[in-house]
């Protein structure tokens, strides 16, 4: 697996770091395709270590992730989908104050509110909008 704990990668303006086996942490922006190409393999890789160790959840922190197109979205849904399939829990932490986080993770547990976790967490700071 690529992605190893406390040791981030940077992709374009996206920064992925692993914070503990079972706990990643997204953090600036999801645009570029070659981006999501990129992020996309490491979930996968990710998603077997997921299956491999036995793990019966992940935590995703996205509170970090300022703006994600619609396009890149995908890779949320493609992560919930394995998560389901294997049988571990998503557990998204979210920064309330952004819509985008409110909107797109709500309907992300709706495919699969067994298996989808939300945590909505207060702005540090006083916020920073939509």
């Amino acid at each position: 697996m690529q992605l190893r704990v406390r040791r981030p990668i940077d992709i374009d303006s996206l920064r992925v770091e692993l914070m503990a086996p079972a706990e990643l942490r997204l953090a600036g922006s999801l645009v570029a395709d070659s981006a999501q190409n990129e992020i996309g393999r490491h979930l996968g890789e990710l998603h077997a270590h997921m299956v491999e160790k036995k793990f019966s959840s992940l935590t995703v922190d996205v509170r970090g992730l300022a703006f994600v197109n619609s396009s890149a979205l995908r890779i949320f849904v493609d992560l919930v989908s394995r998560a389901q399939g294997a049988g571990y829990r998503l557990i998204f932490d979210l920064d309330s104050s952004i819509t985008w986080h409110r909107l797109s993770f709500s309907v992300l547990k709706s495919l699969a509110p067994d298996s989808v976790q939300i945590r909505n967490h207060a702005p540090a700071g006083g916020g920073r909008g939509s």
